[in-house]
């Protein structure tokens, strides 16, 4: 009875008597590891090389026979069975230890229709085992992480390194073929669990000219100087994939076809890198390409286009505690730029930070970004940042490439601009004589002011000044991250940088020659620690009014805050020989130096002594640099010497100082003769010379213009004053010559109207 009960209270209780459930099929995972271009022997002919990798769900498996499947295009691959080399590896390719004899049969076929040819891998355990059966011995475990079974060599047909590998896994052809003994004793045989896992990763669009991955930890490229030799030539371009790992380029060139970047690969570009991808680059990782910078030079990548969803990191070294113009190479938000520099970025306040746009309506910047200002870094927008130390700021988004237009500029106006791209940019016709940033937005720029404006905060013992680059100055280049000023034509709202703007540009600062071919004088003018600089070039192709692109009006007041335009103790300019009313930074003019008298304008807000210089380059040996002080009645020759006056506060003005070219000749030059006498010789009335002083019947006066040219001779009379009648002369700068026996006296004479 008492045993009835018990049955009943176990039926009531639910209990359940069943066997227990066998444990679960292990399921096999497949996934390419290590691609590699490699040449083998005795064809010496290059092949892609790479392992095919598998993983169980489940330890203590052991794999009794399978199938490996790829579909591949044979294009690229030749599809002849016997240019196909499998080999196992590691514990797949051990020795079964009671026969002598590999643990593992394979077998190859090629089957299918062209492009996609099917490459069938048989793999079958236990060979030459005939009396003691199979067991653990005789076949390979498989692990529960990643293992390589298989290296696989395909003879290439495309030797270009243009074509894809084209290679993927067979997915259908493959589930259910595997199957595995569960345990030593080899008495069951069961199929690993359908369907089979594959990574998703593949070669269908890997290029077979160069690779990277960790298997080797180096490049790999067709082309190999020696039977298995990993190899590499980077001035080489071929088409290239980083497959795996952390890829550096190398130092200098390195040129590329295309460039893609796998999902698990990070490529470096050093400080010193100049890489060339003259097609697409294609990133898929996150933060997939580095470009380094330091203080010695920054990286640069030119690309025809871009791809992919990863993401880049930009480094651009800047110098602390001063102001920059910054742009950006990839596109970010302001909030994700300013986070992901926390420290470098000064905050000015709680929340203001080191960073400003600018208004081009009210000419001035605006004020201090916060982490929370909305908008985005990128499309070719300049900024204004200070760093509170030197070091590198770091830009993380997509890579710009190809043509970007800049669109919503305000017309008429000062707007502040810069270079879009991971590389430098060409800025003028002595750079590049079609593709540069003046020559193709000239139809958008205010034709006096048709230049690009950029600071320098190295000038003026740090407080910074502007440095204007046009046609007329030297081979310009401006390296990754700049940004600069433009003025806008009346009506325009646009301007273009395009890719046949990039150049390698490694430095970290505005790249320029020293000079150009041109003949070119810079004029010097400082007060205190503070200096400006005005140039003066000549050309016979320019004129002596406006010649747009070449002359370059100056960008002064009312731009304002910081980065100010018009330094507060002195700046120098000229006006043009035909005047327009605008000041000018840079004036053009006609290459045959003739009797030109070039205005040269001052402002200061301080006063004070000023002392002017002259730098010449490209000058003809036999030019003086004269300036002329019509306050002071003087005419310095600033070849040879500076001159020093003083002058109020609050000065702006453009009719006190001119200079003049004076070509030197056998009679002497002009503020430096070569004979002295007792005479003295003056315009008066502007009318006549009159020269004072005892002569002979014998004495001749000459008088001869800025060439050389002689314009008057006159034979001078015995007595102590001679008039010389100058009214059919032009106004301008001469020197007159008075001639005794053997003894002569030169004199300074200006003609005015």
């Amino acid at each position: 009875m008492k045993r009835l009960l018990f049955i009943c209270l176990l039926l009531l209780s639910g209990a359940n008597f069943a066997a227990p459930a066998p444990p679960p099929a292990p399921q096999l995972s497949w996934r390419f590891a290590n691609p590699r271009i490699i040449r083998l022997s005795p064809s010496g002919l290059d092949h892609l090389q790479f392992d095919v990798q598998v993983q169980s769900t489940l330890g203590g498996y052991y794999l009794w026979t399978g199938t490996v499947k790829l579909v591949f295009n044979n294009t690229t691959f030749n599809n002849t069975n016997t240019n196909w080399r499998v080999s196992t590896i590691g514990a797949f390719s051990g020795m079964n230890s009671s026969t002598s004899v590999l643990k593992y049969a394979i077998t190859t076929s090629i089957t299918g229709v062209a492009p996609n040819k099917i490459f069938n891998i048989g793999l079958t355990g236990d060979v030459g085992v005939t009396s003691n059966g199979p067991n653990a011995d005789d076949f390979a475990e498989i692990p529960t992480t990643w293992t390589t079974i298989l290296t696989v060599s395909a003879r290439l047909l495309d030797t270009s390194g243009d074509g894809l590998a084209g290679i993927d896994f067979l997915e259908s052809g493959m589930n259910g073929f595997e199957q595995y003994i569960p345990d030593a004793s080899g008495s069951n045989y069961t199929g690993f669990n359908s369907p089979n896992l594959f990574d998703a990763r593949n070669f269908l669009a890997s290029y077979t000219g160069r690779f990277y991955s960790t298997g080797t930890n180096l490049w790999s490229q067709i082309g190999g100087s020696s039977n298995n030799a990993q190899y590499s030539n980077f001035a080489t371009s071929v088409s290239t994939t980083v497959w795996d790992g952390t890829a550096a380029m190398p130092s200098g060139v390195a040129n590329a076809k295309a460039l893609s970047i796998d999902s698990l690969a990070t490529v470096t570009i050093p400080k010193d890198g100049q890489v060339t991808v003259t097609g697409n680059t294609a990133i898929a990782n996150s933060a997939g390409l580095t470009i380094n910078s330091d203080a010695t030079g920054t990286g640069s990548l030119i690309t025809g286009t871009t791809s992919g969803l990863g993401t880049s990191i930009i480094n651009r070294w800047l110098t602390g505690n001063v102001w920059h113009l910054v742009s950006s190479p990839v596109v970010q938000t302001i909030t994700s730029f300013l986070t992901g520099n926390p420290t470098n970025i000064p905050s000015k306040s709680a929340l203001a930070r080191g960073m400003m746009d600018y208004n081009p309506s009210t000419e001035a910047w605006n004020g201090f970004f916060t982490d929370g200002t909305v908008g985005s870094v990128g499309s070719g927008k300049g900024y204004c940042l200070r760093t509170s130390a030197d070091a590198a700021v770091t830009f993380t988004g997509a890579l710009q490439a190809g043509t970007e237009s800049i669109t919503g500029l305000t017309s008429a106006h000062w707007n502040s601009i810069g270079n879009p791209y991971s590389s430098g940019i060409k800025i003028n016709s002595n750079s590049d004589a079609v593709n540069n940033f003046i020559t193709v937005n000239s139809a958008n720029l205010d034709g006096a002011y048709a230049a690009v404006y950029v600071w320098d905060p190295t000038l003026n013992t740090g407080a910074g000044d502007y440095v204007i680059y046009n046609q007329a100055s030297s081979a310009t280049n401006l390296p990754l991250g700049q940004a600069f000023l433009v003025k806008m034509g009346g009506s325009a709202t646009s301007l273009s940088f395009t890719n046949a703007m990039q150049t390698h540009t490694n430095t970290v600062a505005v790249k320029a020659a020293k000079n150009t071919n041109w003949p070119t004088i810079k004029l010097t003018a400082a007060i205190n620690n503070a200096n400006n600089t005005t140039t003066i070039a000549y050309n016979n192709d320019m004129t002596k009014g406006l010649d747009p692109t070449y002359d370059a009006g100056l960008l002064k007041a009312p731009i304002s805050g910081v980065m100010a335009a018009a330094n507060s103790d002195v700046t120098i300019y000229t006006k043009l020989v035909d005047d327009i009313g605008i000041p000018f930074a840079i004036q053009a003019l006609p290459g045959n130096i003739n009797n030109l008298v070039i205005p040269v304008g001052i402002q200061s807000l301080a006063g004070g002594d000023v002392v002017f210089t002259a730098k010449t380059f490209d000058l003809p040996t036999n030019v003086k640099v004269i300036l002329e002080d019509r306050v002071k009645n003087t005419f310095t020759d600033l070849s040879t010497s500076s001159y020093k006056t003083t002058i109020a506060a609050n000065t702006d003005v453009s009719n006190r100082f001119f200079l003049h070219n004076s070509i030197s000749t056998t009679q002497g030059a002009i503020g430096d003769p070569t004979l002295t006498g007792k005479l003295n010789a003056y315009a008066y009335m502007n009318s006549e010379i009159r020269i004072e002083g005892e002569v002979s019947k014998d004495a001749v006066a000459t008088l001869y213009d800025v060439q050389g040219k002689t314009v008057i001779i006159r034979k001078l009379s015995e007595g102590s004053l001679n008039v010389v009648p100058t009214s059919s002369v032009s106004t301008g700068l001469y020197l007159l010559t008075v001639r005794d026996g053997n003894k002569s006296q030169s004199f300074k004479i200006i003609l005015r109207d």
